[in-house]
């Protein structure tokens, strides 16, 4: 008897509801992605949209700095964390997302949190169009840039395809987010403004 309560406890944890949903955006700069979360948001007000690129924003201006890419990219990722411990829902992660891996740590905290994922692309005629991405997308990302990305665009993602993803060992650079597709930054700033924001060591 105790051996049968044991698993139909299970069960009943397998059918637990799920706790709220994760949108995993994906695109290419300049795809129509931000659009897209913004017309998500107005469709659920409730909606949290997170994107890496926020870090990078002072005082309403957007100032890349590549050596703080990976710190970027976790500080959204302790976010995105955050939003789910509060029951935010839904959730949208606004990155490029260009490699199953890099969509890895949200994908597994929306597992620990019971959270459903989607993927979720922009149906833009235009997203895989090299020069109308290179005029259309807002942090002047150069061609050559956008094009390296679209090859390197992995297609059909899973939730187990990303699951089972692994970033590459070399680190430094490694993040293909909008914000990688720079290189170098276009207003240089003092590292030190980046120290002080909540979330970076």
């Amino acid at each position: 008897p105790e051996e049968r309560l044991l698993r139909a406890l299970a069960g009943l944890s397998l059918r637990a509801p799920r706790a709220g949903s994760l949108v995993l955006l994906r695109g290419l700069p300049g795809s129509g992605k931000s659009t897209l979360a913004r017309q998500l948001k107005r469709d659920h007000p409730s909606a949290v949209v997170l994107s890496t690129d926020d870090f990078f924003i002072e005082n309403g201006v957007y100032v890349f700095e590549p050596d703080f890419l990976e710190d970027a990219h976790k500080w959204n990722q302790k976010r995105a964390r955050k939003a789910m411990k509060n029951g935010k829902s839904p959730i949208i992660i606004d990155n490029t997302n260009i490699h199953a891996w890099e969509m890895k740590p949200y994908v597994m905290m929306a597992q620990e949190n019971r959270y459903e994922v989607t993927f979720q692309e922009p149906d833009t005629p235009w997203k895989f169009n090299v020069q109308e991405l290179t005029r259309r997308n807002i942090h002047h990302v150069p061609r050559e840039k956008i094009q390296r990305m679209k090859e390197q665009y992995e297609h059909n993602v899973t939730f187990h395809s990303v699951l089972r993803s692994e970033k590459p060992s070399r680190d430094e650079g490694s993040y293909s987010g909008a914000s990688a597709a720079y290189g170098t930054s276009p207003h240089p700033i003092q590292p030190s403004a980046f120290l002080r924001r909540p979330g970076t060591a």
